[in-house]
């Protein structure tokens, strides 16, 4: 380990946002307010239609709620602080405070993925064991995986800050981003521990990779019965119901890769672009996606409002 002695420790970071002119960060400020006031309405509006329409009270829906709220939460983890950062000159974040971002934003993002594995395994049970659906999703089978989900998020990301928060930091303190990331502060560290560097990519690996067998496991088998669907209509009626799941894992993993296993060649500016996306855009985004392509959703919506007008 390097010699702390002539350092002092940092108290806190500067995160360097956007380097743009000033009328450009009064643009993005406006933007990205808009986004983020796009993303609380959205995913509101499916939660209280989830609430509200009998037809949608199914474990599909039962996990889309809970995603949506997750979307509200670690949108409101990131993109208020951003803003406060195209408002001021410095955008001075303690080091609590930093540490504390980081793990609100993995807890919500780490339960959001396993409720998404776990979104696979009620589309393979729906499509491949359509006798058995009601026996196995159960309420209690469903409460079941949320708890797990949930727990696992708030124990993945405890360990792994915990392990973040040992790390010494000295000297640099600027961070090259809008939001406080592990990689980044990783890269500030004076000092890397082996043991912590192991638990850190540990966890990350095994969750990583665990969520992600479930979903290969179970599309695998879903893909198998619908190639033997005699049909075209038939196949294309049944892929519907896990195309907006699809794109939304999608873009999970693609922004995640993105910014997780990028080449050390790759420019500042793409890094910031990843983050961007993952952070503020696929919240607001997860709720159009699954309107769009979902018809039970539409079907829903257009009831609702039939419901007000006649009420009116």
């Amino acid at each position: 380990m390097e010699d702390l002695g002539n350092w002092s420790m940092v108290t806190g970071f500067i995160l360097l946002g956007f380097s743009v002119p000033s009328e450009v960060k009064d643009a993005l400020f406006a933007a990205f307010l808009l986004v983020y006031l796009l993303t609380l309405l959205g995913n509101l509006l499916i939660t209280a239609l989830i609430v509200i329409s009998t037809n949608l009270h199914t474990p599909m829906y039962f996990f889309l709620f809970n995603i949506s709220c997750l979307d509200i939460g670690s949108a409101s983890v990131t993109v208020p602080r951003m803003l406060e950062g195209l408002l001021v000159e410095r955008n001075y974040i303690p080091f609590k405070e930093c540490i504390a971002q980081v793990f609100g934003f993995v807890f919500l993002g780490t339960t959001e993925l396993c409720l998404l594995a776990a979104m696979c395994y009620d589309r393979y049970v729906a499509i491949c064991l359509p006798l058995n659906y009601s026996i196995i999703m159960s309420g209690r089978f469903c409460i079941l995986l949320l708890a797990i989900s949930w727990m696992a998020g708030f124990l993945y990301s405890l360990i792994l800050t915990l392990q973040l928060a040992q790390l010494p930091f000295c000297g640099d303190n600027e961070i090259d981003n809008f939001v406080c990331e592990i990689l980044n502060l990783l890269k500030l560290a004076c000092a890397h521990p082996l043991a912590n560097q192991i638990v850190i990519f540990a966890l990350t690996g095994s969750v990583s990779l665990i969520t992600f067998l479930v979903i290969i496991m179970s599309y695998v088998h879903i893909i198998r019965v619908i190639l033997k669907i005699p049909s075209t209509e038939g196949r294309r009626k049944v892929f519907s119901t896990c195309s907006a799941h699809l794109v939304v894992l999608a873009m999970f993993y693609g922004t995640g890769a993105a910014s997780n296993f990028k080449p050390s060649s790759i420019s500042l500016g793409h890094e910031k672009a990843a983050s961007l996306f993952y952070t503020v855009f696929a919240p607001m985004l997860n709720p159009i996606i699954y309107s769009l392509r979902n018809e039970e959703v539409k079907k829903a919506a257009r009831k609702v409002m039939h419901c007000g007008q006649r009420a009116l």
